[in-house]
């Protein structure tokens, strides 16, 4: 049966509720107005159907897609659906392609409660309602049996939900339909309903009527300066940009009320599983100006062929560019990376809004911007690269090997390319050697010699041999007595995380580590054998690909042309000479497999 232990581990896609042949599981709120499910075990016939079709359990890796998107910034040509959209109308140029075929089209509507929920419908005339952003999270309870009742049925569904809700569709279904097409969007977490309801009844006693139109992202202002529109009966009208309306302040500047999941998304990075994804192209005025009237530019990344083919038929409809995956990177951070909160105090947010008018707890908990607080702002923007110019001598201290290292790295090496014009930094105790023809690629951060005992001489080195290249991808830290060597030829790529104490990683041949990885102490890491065995078919060295999240355990060695897969945890001491199946926990000289189904965190 489904057991959340920890409201982290529940994205709250409602699928362990319609898959229940028992009807079994029904799903309660909590304080923040999150639900979760909850078993009657009178009920329950322990099938554990529900744990099966969980997207957190276990991803639908049963869906194939594209490696590598296509990328396109794309608007449609109805002057009247673009301004009405979120971005720039893509999502219901799709659904008016998919009509056409007498489709069923699904997707978020607002209920009368303010409240959201999704539907599946053939009336053109709910298209308005499904469009646009709802910055809340929606209920399925339901759709997942309608849908497939549908696809048996023969009929074409257009279906649109986040990432997490889409994996729990497939999951659901078990497998892939002809007459399905997903879409799911760029996702920077769902919002508390109960907070939704609170702001929304805030706003009907102001204006003294009832709120009868919610437009999330509306385009008053423009598509770079968004606003949130609420219309009443007694046709008034509520408006107020970005940075002055509280509920968008408080998600976008404090991201305080989010689902507790979404600080710890699963659903990041590629491949997706939906057939296309979208999203707004934020940049796509750096990138070509005649892309950006200010009036909302689609990002759209096709992930499969038959999202490709429904792409390809709106083509007449829309004007398009292609683009590449990495300029689709640069505007949407939330493609790979998870929200982060900004304040420590979400529980007392929670506990005020139970006892106070939802102004005076936004007014509390995330204020809105005043004169006062802008020239603060200002100021300490101002101060702030002063204050890192005065700290940096004390950083860097009197060492001339760390002097030399960090002016070398971030200034004067032609080995070096950076994506920050200061992403080094250093010990005394680090040597760096870059020999000829080598390449360190900075994208982020690369901090050399960290230590846990204060005025510890603990040696760090990093020796790249000629022609080898290293790629940091995210912020990365070596922890004082690591050892990172990349022999000629090979290739080291850092998705950001760290190396504990007398790490060593010696990379022959390619070396990929993922993002969120713990690397213990003493772990080796090799990708070259050092040494010719003379034996046909031998290779000195292979790849090594370590997935994201993993665990490698104190003293664990990896050895040559093995894949760990996401999530999975090395013991300490395990020798892993095949690969690991993600969410595993291995163990043994040489390693095993000891525990499936895992899931941790740091």
């Amino acid at each position: 049966m489904i057991e959340i232990k920890d409201k982290i581990d529940c994205c709250g896609c409602n699928a362990c509720g319609d898959i229940c042949p028992k009807d079994c599981i029904t799903f309660k709120t909590d304080i923040e107005g999150f639900w979760y499910p909850e078993v009657d075990m009178d009920k329950c016939i322990n099938c554990h159907l529900c744990e099966k079709v969980c997207p957190i359990i276990k991803p639908a890796d049963f869906v194939k897609r594209f490696d590598v998107p296509r990328v396109y910034a794309a608007y449609t040509k109805d002057d009247d659906i673009r301004t009405d959209s979120t971005s720039g109308g893509i999502h219901s140029t799709l659904a008016k392609a998919m009509y056409k075929r007498h489709a069923f089209i699904g997707g978020a509507v607002y209920n009368e409660d303010h409240t959201c929920s999704h539907i599946l419908s053939n009336d053109p005339a709910i298209l308005p309602k499904i469009r646009s952003s709802k910055y809340l999270q929606s209920s399925l309870e339901g759709q997942y049996k309608e849908i497939k009742d549908k696809l048996k049925a023969g009929e074409q569904v257009l279906y649109c939900g986040a990432p997490c809700q889409i994996q729990a569709l497939y999951k659901f279904l078990r497998k892939e339909y002809d007459n399905l097409t997903t879409v799911d969007f760029i996702c920077r977490g769902v919002n508390s309903p109960k907070v939704f309801k609170a702001y929304v009844n805030m706003l009907e006693k102001q204006y003294g009527s009832k709120a009868t139109e919610i437009k999330a992202k509306n385009k008053k202002w423009g598509w770079h300066n968004f606003s949130l529109r609420v219309n009443f009966e007694n046709g008034e009208e509520y408006c107020k940009d970005r940075w002055h309306d509280p509920f968008f302040v408080g998600y976008l500047q404090y991201g305080n009320f989010t689902r507790p999941s979404c600080y710890d998304c699963r659903f990041k990075g590629f491949p997706q599983k939906a057939d296309i994804t979208l999203a707004d192209f934020w940049g796509i005025e750096k990138l070509d100006k005649s892309m950006d009237q200010d009036r909302g530019t689609s990002l759209v990344m096709v992930n499969s062929s038959k999202g490709m083919a429904l792409f390809d038929e709106i083509k007449p409809d829309i004007v398009w560019k292609e683009f590449t995956l990495d300029d689709a990177k640069a505007g949407n951070p939330a493609l790979t990376s998870s929200l982060e909160a900004t304040r420590p105090d979400r529980d007392e947010f929670f506990d005020a809004l139970d006892k106070m008018p939802f102004d005076k707890v936004a007014d509390r908990y995330f204020p809105m911007p005043t004169l006062k607080r802008e020239l603060k702002k200002k100021v300490r923007k101002i101060l702030c690269p002063i204050k890192k110019l005065i700290k940096l001598p004390l950083t860097l201290g009197l060492s001339y090997n760390n002097w030399r290292n960090f002016l070398n790295i971030n200034f004067f090496s032609s080995h070096v390319s950076k994506g920050k014009r200061i992403v080094f930094f250093g010990t005394p105790n680090c040597i760096v050697q870059l020999d000829k023809g080598s390449k360190l690629n900075l994208s982020d951060k690369l901090t050399m010699g960290t230590c846990q005992v204060k005025r510890s001489k603990m040696e760090t080195r990093l020796l790249l041999e000629e022609g080898a290249v290293m790629d940091v991808k995210a912020p990365f830290s070596m922890y004082a007595g690591s050892y990172i060597r990349v022999f000629k030829g090979g290739h080291l790529i850092l998705n950001g995380g760290f190396i504990n104490e007398n790490v060593q990683i010696s990379c022959g041949s390619t070396i990929e580590i993922g993002k969120g990885c713990t690397i213990g102490r003493d772990v080796v890491i090799r990708s070259y054998d050092g040494h010719t065995i003379l034996k046909e078919g031998y290779k000195i060295a292979e790849p090594i690909n370590i997935g994201d999240h993993v665990w490698i355990g104190q003293g664990a060695t990896v050895l040559k042309g093995v894949t760990i897969g996401e999530g999975a945890i090395i013991a300490a001491g395990a020798v892993v000479t095949k690969d690991v199946p993600a969410h595993t926990v291995v163990g043994g000289v040489p390693a095993k497999v000891i525990c499936e189904n895992v899931k941790w965190r740091a």
